[in-house]
């Protein structure tokens, strides 16, 4: 019989992954455990990063003001049409080449909506719409399923073109050109 201080020394030390003279190692103590990371963990996680650098940078607002400009308006456009399917009355979005403006149809008159956001709205500094005849507004039209005529309007400074356009289903668009 073994003394009892003899088994509790040898589980201990199996237990440590030290071994005594004369007995075996535990499987796992020969490997050697590298405190670090794999090259193909600090790969992923350079990729991930760089993805995430990537999309930050995308998303970036722009400082291009005739950009901003169609997109300000492709916007009011699309809020004009949510407020003719919400509202179950046709809205109009008047261009001029002072600005926009929006209507509203009641009972066969059209009310200007000066709420916001439908207030009347003017283009920016530098940026001129090309319209028809150069004086005529431009309109848009959405009635109450959200439908529209098709229609597009051309923003423009002295470098470049942007188009705002509304198709027959009343989705609208953006498209920027250059000159």
């Amino acid at each position: 019989m073994k003394p009892a201080c003899a088994s509790t020394s040898v589980g201990a030390s199996l237990r440590a992954g030290v071994a005594r003279p004369g007995h075996a190692a535990p499987a796992g103590a020969a490997r050697s455990r590298a405190a670090g990371f794999t090259l193909v963990e600090l790969l992923v996680v350079l990729t991930i990063i760089g993805l995430a650098g990537v999309a930050v940078v995308m998303t970036a607002p722009t400082d291009d003001p005739l950009l901003r400009q169609g997109e300000r308006f492709a916007a009011h456009l699309a809020l004009a049409r949510d407020e003719a399917i919400l509202g179950t009355r046709m809205i109009e979005v008047t261009a001029t080449a002072q600005g926009y403006g929006f209507t509203r149809q009641h009972f066969g008159d059209w009310q200007a909506l000066q709420q916001k956001p439908f207030g009347n709205v003017l283009w920016e500094d530098g940026i001129a719409p090309v319209l028809p005849r150069d004086s005529d507004p431009l309109t848009f039209h959405f009635d109450p399923t959200g439908a529209s005529l098709p229609q597009s309007i051309t923003l423009g400074d002295a470098r470049r073109t942007v188009e705002v356009s509304a198709d027959a289903a009343g989705k609208v668009a953006i498209h920027a050109s250059a000159r």
